[in-house]
């Protein structure tokens, strides 16, 4: 049997799920077991967790989104670098060795700009979620139609 948590321990546990939402990252972050921090997340009351990793990422994809922001100028530049150099390599196949490499390239610029939109959609509904769920269904929708016309284009 191992050691008794002390209440400061036990929360200092439950602090970190709620930052990593991982159970084994919690646990060796803590040098406790899987089944103790599962055990002590468990034995919350669940109404009261669930509202409080809601609010945390709602914190964090805030404090993202943010960070993203005061970045864009920085990404667009190297963005633009990179298609620059993509577009000459595409040009004069002889400069690369491997094509794999331009499409891992492209894919991994588009999936993270996609991935940005995404984060920028879950903002909007967050500022939306006071409002009547049809309200917030509407502008969602036309939000998401906005971005796949934009896609489309």
């Amino acid at each position: 049997m191992g050691k008794r948590l002390t209440d400061l321990e036990k929360k200092k546990i439950i602090a970190d799920y709620m930052e990593n939402q991982n159970y084994s990252e919690t646990a060796r972050i803590n040098n406790v077991g899987v089944n103790t921090v599962k055990r002590l997340i468990l034995s919350q009351d669940n109404e009261e967790m669930a509202r409080k990793v809601k609010e945390k990422k709602e914190e964090n994809t805030k404090d993202i989104l943010e960070y993203m922001d005061n970045i864009a100028e920085k990404q667009k530049k190297i963005i633009d670098l990179s298609l620059e150099v993509l577009e000459q390599k595409l040009s004069n196949l002889d400069l690369f060795t491997n094509i794999r490499d331009v499409a891992i390239v492209y894919g991994t610029i588009f999936d993270k700009s996609l991935k940005y939109k995404e984060m920028k959609l879950r903002e909007e509904e967050m500022k939306y979620k006071n409002t009547t769920t049809q309200e917030t269904l509407d502008k969602l929708d036309a939000l998401l139609e906005e971005q796949k016309n934009a896609y489309m284009d």
